[in-house]
């Protein structure tokens, strides 16, 4: 964009043949203007990015002090260096004038050769113009651009590929609560959270007046500083009206959450690319090596569901996605996939979870790991409510003591959920009708006695326990269920399809 001081003494005043004395470094400053003075006090007048020439008229006869004056307050001005021609009021340049530049960080250049300074500005200046009209149609062009992504429906991924093509450099936007939302030009987070360090330049993201987040460019950019700074400038409100346009809420992580598990749940499809901007809105960030597995909870109050979720999330050392959405808590928690089975570490954690905060009325379902995509999460999300609907059925029956179960569990059930009413009628009249004959003239339970002994893998001690009944009185309900259907229900090959039966007589009942 503007040129740089190198850029200008190798070109247009090549011919003056300069000698850079002093801030070498400094070379890449960008020149906004070239001008041409032998007033002494002329910094009040100068507003930086100026490459002033003189002759050094104003410092003929002057002291070493009153010179070392004159390059501090130059210096204090901010512009890009100072040119003097040699030959004139300096042969060579006094070295305090040197030692002061150099301490200063100003660029100190000799001109060996006169050459007007009319043609020297002229020459300049002309560069510097065109350059900033290139500069604005190249910002009208990525405005075009970033507009005609917008209208196609493309979110930030591809928008700051767009601004990329311009800059040149590693792009990254960051939430206000300091979340990684997006990156083009960096390999992995790391690298991308290092660009943000040593940013070369930054814009804010604004929505609704506020701030949002940050579009930062990482080292390394084509562009001078404040032509860089002008894109992001630029840039900045399409990368929000993205963010917009991908439900991403442009305000709290906890909103953010909110919406995007409803719209989860709800089953609408969300892209690849926004779905991860907007989990990052919420500060659940995806990383290699983990899997998501979603979480449903009834609670009588949905800050207890949350908290228990958040104390599980920070164990496994990642924030979870949690939200209460139509009166139940979900959340997606990420989880290592170091082991075989994420779901029983989900259960392991959760347990830890629920023994520091002693509550009552909880039940909890731990669903099926499930990649990061909108499709895997709906229907991964979509069997835990079907499974939490199963497993309060279960608590309140009192088939189950434990507050958490898993969709591996319950899978039973909801596969007779699934089943056509006939299919169910069927599987009922050919396994354990005499049953449900007995208990409905006997006014007695033995159905829920069987279901209970079979979900607690055929042991009488333990299902005596849940039915809170000696196991004598278990022996005599076994032998009676026995006599009734003329076959015994303990026998390892029917196990499930007298499971599927009883849920099936179970949910009859209560439809």
């Amino acid at each position: 964009m503007l040129p740089t001081v190198r850029e200008l003494l190798a070109d247009q005043f090549s011919a003056a043949d300069p000698l850079v004395l002093a801030g070498r470094s400094k070379l890449k400053r960008a020149v906004r203007w070239v001008h041409s003075s032998e007033i002494y006090e002329i910094s009040p007048l100068l507003s930086g990015g100026e490459l002033l020439l003189t002759t050094g008229l104003g410092l003929a006869g002057v002291d070493a002090g009153t010179r070392r004056h004159y390059i501090r307050e130059i210096a204090g001005r901010g512009v890009a260096g100072v040119a003097f021609e040699l030959g004139r009021t300096f042969d060579t340049m006094p070295p305090d004038m040197v030692e002061e530049a150099s301490r200063n960080g100003l660029p100190l250049i000799a001109l060996r050769t006169v050459v007007p300074f009319i043609d020297l500005c002229r020459s300049a200046n002309t560069e510097i113009v065109s350059r900033e009209v290139r500069s604005l149609r190249l910002l009208n062009e990525l405005a075009r651009d970033l507009t005609g992504e917008l209208a196609a429906g493309n979110g930030v991924a591809h928008l700051l590929g767009r601004i990329a093509a311009v800059a040149e450099c590693a792009l990254i936007v960051t939430s206000g609560s300091g979340a990684l939302i997006a990156a083009h030009g960096v390999d992995d987070d790391r690298s991308a959270w290092a660009a943000v360090e040593s940013a070369a330049a930054f814009a804010p993201i604004r929505a609704r007046e506020n701030t949002w987040g940050t579009l930062t460019a990482g080292p390394g950019s084509v562009l001078d500083p404040a032509s860089l700074a002008a894109v992001l400038e630029q840039s900045a409100p399409s990368i929000a009206l993205a963010l917009a346009n991908s439900g991403a809420p442009t305000g709290r992580p906890q909103l953010a959450a909110t919406t995007l598990l409803a719209d989860l749940l709800d089953g609408k499809p969300i892209r690849q690319a926004d779905l991860e901007v907007r989990a990052a809105a919420a500060s659940f960030l995806t990383v290699p090596g983990r899997i998501s597995v979603p979480v449903a909870i009834d609670a009588p109050d949905a800050r207890i569901a949350a908290r228990l979720l958040d104390t599980a999330a920070k164990e496994l050392g990642r924030p979870g996605l949690v939200a209460e959405v139509h009166a139940t808590t979900y959340g997606v928690l990420a989880v290592e996939q170091t082991g075989p089975d994420p779901v029983g570490e989900t259960v392991r954690v959760l347990r830890k979870s629920f023994a520091t905060n002693t509550i009552e009325g909880v039940t909890i379902v731990v669903g099926d790991p499930s990649e990061f995509t909108s499709a895997a999460l709906t229907g991964s999300l979509e069997a835990t409510r079907s499974a939490l609907r199963v497993a309060t059925r279960q608590r309140r029956d009192r088939l189950v003591g434990s507050p958490i179960s898993t969709c591996r569990e319950l899978a039973t059930e909801l596969v007779v959920e699934s089943l056509p009413e006939t299919e169910r009628a069927r599987l009922i009249a050919t396994t354990i009708a005499p049953l449900i004959a007995w208990d409905a003239t006997h006014h007695s339970n033995l159905s829920r006695t069987l279901e209970v002994y079979l979900r607690h893998g055929g042991s009488p001690t333990r299902c005596a326990t849940a039915l809170h009944i000696g196991r004598q009185s278990l022996y005599q309900r076994l032998d009676r269920i026995r006599d009734l259907l003329g076959y015994d229900p303990g026998t390892p090959a029917l196990a499930g399809t007298l499971l599927l039966a009883l849920c099936a007589h179970r949910l009859a009942a209560v439809t």
